[in-house]
């Protein structure tokens, strides 16, 4: 019998493993894991949101100073001075570049705006955040066609209406960018906004996915409590329950003037820290700093520096979810093949249990975490075996019996078919 419920259990494991592995590969298994992350991350939100002192800057910011406007060709700058600005910036390779200015001069139009449109092409991905009016007004109301999320979990409160732009770029950039709606009006920036039924990126978030190589379509976002965002590269952004994100005011950010970055082809007015700041910034954001100091600019960029600086998530590989697997397969034989009937689904649910237990340890420990389905399955699987096919319980009379002195001796003493000696 025992045999019986060692191969049934190697069987149903085999078998639902596959399926559920192709389950897995279809997708239709997400929301089990990624509600089981969201249980995850909620219970580990405190240190998902300490920066690690150690991580390296990967934010630095370009600021266009009001204070310096006599240096410009003109105020605001004009193509020219964006065109010198972006050519000089080309040689330290960004990955992404943020424009929080919309690149709009007006008509007549001025030379050079072709010029920029070529510099723009040096740069893998730019992003440019357009200015917003209130929501409900019709113009430009069509000029944005904003990715959708789909995977979007949570009851959430009124998340902010997405406006529409006030400018839009000219049309030789049109192309060469992903457009955003540059928001900064109240508490926090924006990372979700609600645009009709659909719910659609702020410029932070259209940022991140650039730099993570995250598609929107495959973002896990979460609103309402725990509300957070998982992108590729283990990037956990975590939000307010109307998907906002919160950036600290005196974080700081490498800046450099852009008036330098121009004229370092003339003189070498650079500093080392502002070279290394350069070089190893994956993220450029550019924009106008105003006579007292405040930059759109600088909050966006300071938002960016929080998040690529928190503690990232990890997800076990292919090869040690499956480690883990197997090591669940053999605790579902065993019980398959050692645990009574009466006792089988309090064997299953303690193995779960100490099974969740490891999870969170491992969690708050290291970060890491394991999709739940296989394990769980394998479990469950060795638990329903033995209650279905199982031994039986002994009864009182058969304990007492097997545990009377002499009783097996007794049995087994060969009878001559006398009480006593003849």
């Amino acid at each position: 019998m025992t045999l019986f419920r060692l191969v049934l259990c190697l069987l149903c494991l085999a078998a639902g493993g596959v399926r559920l592995e192709q389950e897995r590969r279809a997708g239709r298994l997400q929301q089990v894991d990624e509600a089981f992350l969201d249980l995850l991350t909620a219970n580990t939100r405190d240190r998902l949101t300490q920066v690690d002192p150690q991580a390296p800057d990967q934010v630095v910011l370009v600021t266009l100073r009001e204070a310096d406007r006599k240096e410009f060709a003109a105020w605001p700058p004009p193509p020219l001075d964006w065109q010198t600005l972006l050519k000089a910036l080309a040689a330290y390779t960004p990955e992404v570049v943020i424009l929080t200015e919309p690149l709009q001069w007006g008509e007549p139009k001025p030379d050079f705006v072709p010029a920029v449109a070529e510099a723009l092409l040096a740069f893998p991905s730019v992003v440019l955040g357009l200015p917003t009016r209130e929501a409900g007004s019709k113009e430009n109301a069509d000029a944005l066609d904003l990715p959708a999320y789909e995977r979007v979990r949570g009851d959430p409160p009124e998340v902010a209406a997405a406006g529409t732009p006030r400018l839009l770029p000219v049309p030789e950039v049109r192309g060469l960018a992903e457009l955003g709606l540059l928001t900064t009006g109240g508490e926090g920036l924006p990372y979700v906004l609600r645009q009709g039924d659909a719910l659609v990126p702020g410029l932070l978030a259209q940022a991140l996915a650039r730099r993570t190589r995250t598609p929107f379509t495959s973002q896990s976002l979460r609103l309402g409590p725990g509300a957070g965002a998982h992108l590729n590269q283990g990037v956990h952004v975590p939000l307010t329950p109307d998907g906002r994100f919160l950036p600290e005011s005196d974080r700081p950010v490498p800046t450099v003037n852009a008036l330098q970055l121009m004229t370092g082809a003339l003189a070498d007015t650079l500093s080392d820290s502002e070279r290394e700041a350069l070089g190893s910034g994956r993220i450029a954001v550019i924009g106008i700093e105003a006579a007292d100091g405040s930059s759109t600019a600088r909050r966006y960029a300071q938002a960016l520096q929080q998040i690529l600086t928190l503690p990232r998530l990890r997800q076990l590989t292919q090869m040690e979810e499956w480690a883990v697997a197997g090591l669940a397969g053999l605790i579902a034989l065993w019980t398959a093949a050692r645990t009574r009937r009466h006792r089988a689904l309090l064997a299953g649910l303690g193995w779960m249990f100490a099974a969740l237990v490891a999870c969170f340890l491992a969690f708050q420990t290291a970060l890491v975490w394991c999709p739940p389905t296989l394990p769980v399955f394998a479990l469950a699987c060795g638990s329903l075996i033995a209650r279905l096919f199982g031994a039986r319980a002994e009864s009182q009379g058969q304990r007492a019996q097997s545990q009377a002195p002499g009783a097996e001796a007794a049995a087994t003493e060969p009878s001559n078919g006398s009480d006593g000696p003849a």
